[in-house]
């Protein structure tokens, strides 16, 4: 069977600024992939190529089937696929009930899928009726995934999601991941949070300087000193 998001060869960048290199990743339905490297490796950049926000330069990109070459943006998230880009972004003036209810596309207006996503991040139900800007940081970005899984994505991609928080609050959060995909929906995290990431991961893989340098089994790549080099350079 295909893999849900197929990537062969892939080469992004910024006009002449090339970012990514002959990289190739696999995800299947229901997985959580951890995407992991330095600050500046690559991740953010595979992540909003995938989304459509930048350009591939070559090689070929396919989610269910479909050549995601040909898709815009809207076209792409129309498939399934829905990005929680870093720094959570929340509407400050809203509710967070009201976050949630303007991301949904259901015919009820999203109430049925908003119970979920409280049962997925039950501190969001206690705050339902508090403005956006009155949250912690960990609750914001709770409200941020939450919205974005209003959308019903087949692909979920999540950027750095623990920026900027607790270890207790990073811990909160990306526990959730693992419940997620195993709603059926596949996830790609990218973190710097490298143990933390694995070990809520069911594959890994390594970018560094926008290179895939090792990939496997999460919990195996914890001991991989490849793992090391990525974030040392050694």
């Amino acid at each position: 069977m295909s893999a849900l998001l197929s990537i062969r060869s892939l080469a992004a960048g910024y006009g002449a600024i090339t970012a990514l290199y002959d990289l190739c990743l696999d995800i299947d339905a229901g997985e959580a992939v951890a995407l992991v490297g330095a600050n500046g490796a690559g991740k953010s950049t595979l992540m909003k190529c995938i989304m459509g926000l930048v350009s591939a330069q070559s090689g070929e990109l396919r989610f269910a089937g479909a050549n995601l070459a040909r898709q815009r943006i809207a076209q792409r998230a129309a498939l399934g696929i829905v990005y929680s880009p870093e720094g959570r972004r929340v509407f400050p003036g809203l509710t967070v009930h009201e976050n949630l209810l303007v991301a949904s596309r259901d015919r009820d207006g999203g109430r049925a899928k908003a119970a979920e996503i409280y049962r997925i991040f039950p501190a969001l139900e206690e705050k339902r009726q508090s403005l956006g800007w009155s949250l912690s940081g960990g609750q914001q970005q709770m409200l941020a995934i939450g919205r974005a899984l209003m959308l019903n994505p087949r692909l979920l991609l999540l950027d750095e999601p623990s920026l900027g928080l607790s270890p207790v609050l990073t811990t909160e959060v990306l526990n959730r991941v693992r419940q997620i995909a195993a709603t059926g929906t596949a996830v790609l995290l990218a973190e710097q949070n490298v143990h933390k990431a694995l070990s809520v991961s069911h594959r890994a893989y390594v970018i560094r300087l926008g290179r895939i340098v090792a990939q496997g089994d999460a919990q195996v790549l914890r001991d991989d000193p490849t793992l090391k080099q990525a974030f040392l350079g050694a």
